[in-house]
């Protein structure tokens, strides 16, 4: 083998396994149509073992506790014995990954798609600074955040940029009227959409209070949710309509009914230093983009060309009421952008 790729099988609320998402299942997906490449996915949450292959992609997902999961750390010692090892996920996952890579002689890279110390449970497990420990340690450190990479590049030996990719297979302009009868939604109200992790610091309160403000002025302007909602989140105002944490494949569909697609996002240490998929799925939708100044849009790896006269306050419902209804009331103002597919990135890819 020449490439195994080791991350967490359930990440950001989502299945990288059955829903073949993130930079977790598309990375070495694409990379194994170039050279040999096995996808090993460490399962947290269930005890469900699996055994696939997806085109020339093997894949296994094991429970970290469990008899099988004991067995492939053998197996990759003795039998597989990989040239090249990469970590994705958690400090955990690097360190595991490290250590194995050390006994198989391999190459170990470290893919970093967030700030991972900034990770909530987050334990250095005796060491002064895992996170640090494991970059210094990486024969190759990857980003998918250029702010993360540029803070990082003195502890790496030899960094690279790989940012998230779209799949434009899945996320593409689709009908509005028909993506509203699917989810049986009024056909004449105006829908500003959000989608994804619902913590304080994505903004969610402010896009609330916003479109409450907008709904006493027009009571058809409504907020469309999809995703995880945190358990202190009140949705229940009559001009919120929840889907609920809707699979992967209808995320797109849902994006179709929206007349505006928000990304009121604050600053903060996790954010700052993220790469969101979000940000390259909404652009691929081709909806009229509303997002406030918040630095996770500033140093986003996507090529955003934001009109300042769109960009909302961050932290700041008010302002941001103003932004979303200048959106709707010139719907034909956008954003200039440039996306890459997940094809595109991963083969720029040189370890």
């Amino acid at each position: 083998m020449s490439i195994l790729f080791i991350g967490k099988r359930f990440y950001t609320n989502r299945d990288a396994y059955s829903e073949k998402f993130g930079r977790i299942y598309q990375l070495p997906y694409y990379w194994a149509k170039e050279t040999e490449t096995n996808l090993w996915l460490v399962d947290y949450h269930s005890k469900e073992k699996i055994k696939d292959q997806h085109d020339s992609l093997k894949i296994i997902s094991t429970p970290i506790f469990s008899f099988i999961f004991v067995i492939n750390v053998l197996k990759t010692l003795f039998v597989d014995r990989p040239k090249t090892i990469v970590a994705s996920g958690d400090c955990y996952i690097g360190l595991f990954t490290f250590i194995l890579a050390k006994l198989c002689r391999a190459k170990f890279i470290f893919d970093i798609y967030d700030k991972y110390d900034a990770f909530t449970g987050y334990k250095n497990l005796g060491f002064k600074n895992l996170f640090h420990f494991l970059m210094k340690h990486a024969d190759s450190c990857l980003f998918a955040s250029k702010k993360l990479k540029n803070d990082c590049e003195l502890l790496c030996k030899k960094t690279i940029l790989i940012p998230n990719g779209v799949d434009t297979n899945h996320f593409y302009p689709r009908n509005q009227s028909e993506s509203r009868s699917f989810f049986n939604l009024d056909q004449n109200a105006i829908y500003v959409g959000y989608f994804g992790s619902m913590e304080i610091e994505r903004g969610i309160d402010d896009l609330i209070s916003a479109v409450k403000l907008l709904h006493e002025e027009n009571n058809t302007i409504y907020i469309l949710l999809g995703g995880k909602k945190r358990d202190d989140l009140n949705l229940n105002y009559e001009f919120i309509h929840y889907l609920g944490n809707i699979p992967f494949k209808y995320v797109p569909i849902a994006m179709a009914c929206c007349n505006v697609l928000t990304l009121p996002y604050r600053n903060s240490d996790f954010l700052d230093n993220a790469a969101s998929c979000k940000i390259g799925e909404y652009i691929a939708m081709e909806i009229p983009l509303l997002a406030t100044n918040a630095n996770s849009l500033k140093f986003s790896s996507f090529q955003i060309s934001f009109n300042d006269t769109l960009l909302a306050q961050h932290t700041n419902p008010f302002n941001l009421k103003e932004k979303i209804k200048l959106m709707i009331e010139n719907p034909h103002l956008n954003n200039k952008t440039k996306i890459k597919t997940w094809k595109e990135i991963s083969s720029n890819t040189i370890f």
